[in-house]
């Protein structure tokens, strides 16, 4: 590696050490009040929900929720608990409401203001949090109609709310069980101003959930390896026996397309796939990126989620082989904090290597590694890991299966294969996983879809199979 090539390794890990110092850890807020009302049980539009904190911060509160489509937002995390416990996650992303205005906006004197008038993105019709110039941190919440999955537990003992703004900290707000608590029966439960502050205790403690990692061949026809013309509309509706998707080689078709009649595909894929939540496709750079002028396609990476998101972050390799025409593109990994359950995350990551067979490719494959795993180790610090992807890794060989090793010898992942004795680990669609101190993740199960992703007369969507693991994850005590 070349002098200047380590120095700007040491500054892009000094940098992901101060925001993983930022972004990692949970900061409690004492509560004020959590008022949770269900009038009319049969009547869910009449649900409503009122939430407040006020209290001191020692940190500076970290997060902008008002990053750009693809990048901001946050997930808040509601729980009501008693006999009959609810809990819900819910997105509150970027975007623009009906009336022209932004949903997320930020506030003069500091903060961020949500706002959705007419429930367009959910039942949060607003959201404010924001920090005086005392550290005091102050949040509001109001939440209403059918789209509330969180009810009076009847009778109740506590609640929780979390919020995790993009690229900042959880920040979790306690209601008891030393808050006064008052219960009327199913119709209402509130707490108020409770002394103790703490992140309360996830309401399930363990789960699982089927990822996929799938290459879908996405260039242009006639240059793809496949034929995504045709195959991208049956491959969408596939995608949704899955709760969590990441792809590789996808990528939209801007608009116009300077490029026509050439087009990518990925407004197609994502037509039919119904999980709820979905990562926006980098644009095509079409020379633009100084950082790369051969590259016309961007990244190609994006996931589909059941579970809430955020802390989108992207990474593009240090530097590409024209052998297998990888500086045409902006290859890279990116990552997303999914939140599976309240006070679950867990740290997904996406990716695809360096393809060709020179030395060069070796080499570069070599510094990939290292990136990815300085990454890993500074924004993921102790938390849990999954990272699937085409690695363009036949482990099976070397230096291949070195440099698999040392991913992850660094990082301390797991390939699935090893942990359930697969039949073909050498394969180049792969997934790896971390456990943390607070949740352990464990592999069930193993298997490349053939029979799945194929269309009429048996034949394979993509140039590469799709990989689906069932996950399981635990939380300890």
């Amino acid at each position: 590696m070349s002098h200047s090539r380590t120095r700007a390794a040491l500054l892009a890990a000094t940098f992901l050490c101060l925001l993983a110092n930022a972004a990692s850890a949970d900061v409690s807020v004492r509560g004020r009040k959590f008022v949770v009302e269900d009038p009319a049980p049969a009547d869910p539009s009449q649900r409503s929900l009122r939430a407040a904190a006020r209290g001191p911060q020692a940190s500076e509160l970290t997060g902008d929720p008002t990053l750009p489509t693809g990048f901001g937002g946050a997930v808040l995390e509601v729980a009501a608990n008693g006999s009959a416990p609810s809990w819900q996650l819910l997105s509150l992303p970027v975007g623009t409401a009906s009336d022209g205005k932004p949903f997320w906006s930020a506030l003069p004197s500091g903060g961020y203001r949500y706002r959705d008038r007419h429930g367009e993105q959910g039942p949060v019709r607003s959201l404010v949090v924001k920090q005086t110039s005392g550290g005091t941190v102050r949040l509001r919440l109001a939440a209403d109609g059918s789209g509330l999955d969180v009810v009076p537990p009847a009778p109740g003992t506590d609640a929780l709310l979390a919020l995790t703004m993009s690229q900042g900290e959880r920040l979790c707000v306690q209601y008891g069980p030393d808050a006064t608590i008052r219960n009327d029966g199913a119709a209402a439960f509130s707490a108020r101003r409770p002394n103790a502050t703490g992140c309360g205790t996830p309401p399930e403690s363990s789960g699982d959930f089927l990822a996929l990692s799938y290459n879908v061949a996405g260039l242009p026809e006639g240059i793809s390896g496949s034929h995504p013309a045709t195959n991208t509309q049956i491959i969408s509706p596939l995608l949704n026996a899955y709760d969590l998707v990441v792809v590789q080689e996808s990528w939209q078709t801007p608009d116009p397309n300077p490029l026509a009649p050439l087009r990518v595909y990925h407004e197609i894929l994502a037509a039919d796939a119904l999980q709820p939540y979905k990562t926006v496709s980098l644009p095509l750079p079409i020379g633009s990126d100084p950082r790369r002028p051969s590259a016309l396609v961007s990244d190609g990476l994006n996931a589909f989620s059941r579970f809430p998101f955020t802390h989108l972050g992207r990474e593009m390799w240090s530097d590409c082989w024209a052998s297998a025409a990888d500086c045409l593109s902006q290859k890279g990994f990116m990552v997303v904090r999914m939140t599976v359950a309240p006070g679950v995350t867990i740290d997904v990551y996406d990716l695809h290597m360096e393809a060709g067979g020179d030395p060069e490719d070796d080499a570069l494959r070599d510094d990939g590694i290292t990136q990815l795993a300085t990454y890993i180790n500074a924004f993921s610090a102790g938390r849990p890991v999954i990272v699937g992807g085409d690695f363009n890794l036949h482990t099976d060989q070397e230096p291949d299966g070195s440099q698999y090793a040392r991913l992850q010898a660094e990082t301390g992942l797991t390939d699935v294969c090893t942990a359930l004795g697969c039949a073909q680990p050498g394969r180049i669609d792969k997934f790896l996983f971390r456990s943390s101190a607070g949740l352990t993740i464990e592999p069930l199960s193993w298997q490349f879809e053939t029979d799945v992703f194929v269309d009429g007369m048996g034949q394979p969507l993509s140039d590469h199979d799709a990989l689906a693991v069932r996950f399981g994850w635990t939380v300890e005590p």
